[in-house]
């Protein structure tokens, strides 16, 4: 797969898992590209073994040696390097560089008569199936050229015309297909992205009410903590709950009880910020979180709730809010929820129909 596609993909989906999946992606298309290029490394000093009359044969052994000294070293670094944000081109640089090596070992031995050469294709192959496009097409420019280098400067080119005519003839029609090859898949990769990305809007998002679903609401308060820490800014929950919801089931039927979410989600959605978390928990139960908003604003959002939905509707509703804040004394996730719920329930107890706070430093609870 493309690289910079996989990590659209993973993007997409945006959790602390898919960092650790594009790693593990990078890691292994490095190690894969690395150990190839050690196994010609190889490949090429066996030719020099059975071919010591060669010429230049103690400078091609350095060079080698030098090669072997670089993938091993590649390999070594690939999963420091797969965590940069410059892998990308780090990677397309290694394999375009491989095509000048290889020329310049191809002069160094008998030229275009070379069969080092050869190892030309590599590259297009590695272009195919790992890069871009763009990418893919500079790998076979670069093939091309260097091969074009090899047979400007063997001056027994004549003796190899027909040998160099198809080489070139065969380069250039593996780079054309390369690049091809690239655009098809990357047009494939693509339509996948935008799927995946189709799939993971489904996976996030209650269908009847629009707001999120339990699991994107929990992961985005363990981010939303770890940089309330971080920053010192405030973070708030509400835990909402439909006063005697089964009741409006029972009297108007489950159509209009829908009708009842589906309008309640509709308000929460325009109460929220593009940064914060309206969700429906399950039910009846919804939560908004609310980053960078103290106890004192997250009832403010409650009392635009309460005011909306008493002028929503044609089945008369009510709402429990419970409000916390996080306390950085206890700063979980756990005690955030609690500590809303049991602001829930406080209102449940006292008759629904209001707004109760459990924070630091909070006043007692607030009635609507």
């Amino acid at each position: 797969m493309d690289p910079t596609k996989h990590e659209l993909i993973a993007d997409t989906i945006g959790t602390g898992t898919d960092v650790d999946a594009r790693r593990r992606f990078w890691l292994a298309h490095m190690l894969l590209g690395f150990s190839v290029f050690l196994l010609e490394t190889l490949v090429v000093m066996l030719y020099l073994a059975l071919t010591p009359d060669g010429p230049h044969r103690l400078l091609l052994w350095w060079i080698a040696a030098s090669w072997l000294a670089f993938g091993v070293a590649g390999l070594a670094g690939a999963p420091v390097i797969a965590t940069r944000p410059w892998r990308s081109t780090y990677s397309v640089t290694w394999t375009i560089a491989s095509t000048y090596a290889v020329g310049l070992v191809a002069i160094l031995d008998n030229g275009v008569t070379s069969p080092i050469l050869l190892l030309l294709f590599l590259p297009l192959v590695y272009g195919t199936l790992m890069f871009s496009p763009w990418s893919a097409a500079a790998c076979g420019v670069s093939t091309v050229l260097s091969l074009s280098i090899v047979a400007a400067v063997d001056r027994g080119l004549v003796a190899a015309e027909g040998r160099t005519f198809m080489l070139f003839a065969s380069l250039a029609g593996a780079a054309v297909l390369s690049v091809t090859s690239a655009i098809n898949r990357s047009q494939v990769e693509r339509h996948e992205a935008s799927l995946l990305a189709v799939l993971a809007e489904l996976a996030s998002t209650d269908e009847l009410t629009g707001c999120t679903v339990r699991r994107v609401l929990r992961q985005r308060t363990e981010q939303e903590i770890e940089r309330a820490l971080r920053s010192g800014s405030p973070l708030s929950l509400l835990m909402i709950d439909v006063d005697q919801f089964k009741a409006v089931n029972d009297n108007y039927g489950h159509v209009v009880g829908d009708q009842v979410l589906a309008a309640i989600g509709r308000i929460l959605m325009a109460n929220v910020r593009a940064f914060d978390v309206a969700s429906r928990l399950g039910g009846d139960e919804f939560a908004l979180l609310l980053p960078e908003t103290n106890a004192s604003g997250a009832v403010a959002v409650a009392e635009r709730i309460f005011r909306d939905l008493a002028s929503e509707g044609e089945v008369p509703v009510t709402l429990s809010i419970g409000v916390s804040s996080l306390d950085r004394s206890l700063p979980t996730m756990e005690h955030l929820f609690d500590e809303a719920d049991l602001a829930l329930y406080q209102v449940k107890r006292a008759g629904r129909d209001a707004i109760a706070v459990r924070a630091p430093g909070a006043p007692a609870p607030l009635a609507w």
